[in-house]
């Protein structure tokens, strides 16, 4: 989304009043702060995997997290962030939110990833690891564990393939730590800095730790960085249409439901899912050509709504 600089400043002014900055839940804001901060990105990836922190900082090898199209009827396929190191490549997916396929969208893109390397290399024994980190915002898989490790086993829990390791973490569990006030480990303060908004909050946690305060001055640079803003509120809208989609789908499940064979009854379902999706999209300041766009109205419905 292009923002003019008067858009921008204004968003800057809303900011300064209420002490924030933009976080890095968004994919936009993650992006480039796993890209700018090398400290805070090598002591994240030790932390979960094991991996020397020294050997992700002197091996780092950035690579082009969107994937080749195989076929015309392929989706495009892009990951959050992929690197290399020595002898692994490293793949971190940062999910707000799940819905169903979302695992098997990022098996998918480990796959990709897989699929390349058995095709570039001709002596599989020294194939690099791939390694999925995936940072959930949500509690998805019921265990107490703080890092939880997947890898391909049998039944009797034998591994076929070290090749291949997918870890999870659960942003919502160190979120409600937080608030509890319980005390955090350091994994869980770079975990938890990714979704802070208040720059006080954000000065409190990073004090004194080097990662950290990495993090929380490359925030406050990209909140004044048009081109990145541009692409975070890109981010928001397109979560708000989904969001929006959602609800109007669900809805017309719902009137299907309670209006099964009364064609009238499901007609008048779709027109007010409509509206509600457009009431929806306009609240969030979603221009009205886009609106137009999403939801089938015509300009002047949607213009009654304002």
């Amino acid at each position: 989304m292009l923002i003019t600089k008067k858009q921008h400043q204004k968003i800057l002014n809303d900011l300064a009043r209420k002490n924030e900055i933009l976080p890095a839940i968004s994919d936009p804001i993650f992006k480039a702060i796993i890209n700018r901060c090398p400290k805070y990105r090598a002591d994240l990836v030790s932390r979960i995997t094991g991996i020397p922190k020294d050997v992700i900082l002197n091996t780092y090898v950035e690579k082009n997290s969107e994937y080749v199209i195989d076929n015309a009827l392929e989706r495009k396929k892009v990951s959050d962030v992929v690197f290399g190191i020595i002898d692994s490549i490293i793949n971190i997916e940062l999910n707000g939110g799940y819905y169903d396929g979302l695992i098997e969208r990022n098996i998918a893109y480990r796959n990709k990833i897989q699929i390349d390397l058995v095709i570039k290399n001709q002596d599989y024994k020294k194939m690099p690891k791939v390694i999925q980190i995936n940072i959930n915002r949500f509690g998805h898989f019921k265990s107490k564990r703080e890092i939880l490790k997947f890898r391909s086993k049998d039944e009797d829990g034998i591994v076929e393939t070290d090749k291949f390791i997918n870890y999870h973490l659960n942003l919502k569990k160190i979120e409600r730590k937080y608030e509890q006030g319980n005390k955090l480990s350091k994994l869980e303060k770079e975990l938890l800095i990714l979704t802070l908004k208040s720059v006080e909050e954000i000065n409190k946690l990073s004090e004194g730790d080097e990662e950290l305060m990495e993090v929380a001055k490359n925030l406050k640079d990209i909140t004044y960085d048009i081109n990145t803003v541009g692409l975070y509120y890109e981010d928001e809208e397109r979560k708000w249409v989904e969001n929006a989609k959602i609800k109007y789908h669900e809805g017309l499940a719902l009137e299907r439901g309670e209006k099964r064979g009364e064609k009238r009854g499901l007609k008048m379902g779709l027109e007010q899912g409509k509206l509600e999706t457009a009431k929806t999209l306009l609240k969030d300041n979603i221009p009205i050509a886009k609106v137009v766009q999403y939801t089938g109205l015509s300009e002047k419905q949607i213009q009654k709504l304002c």
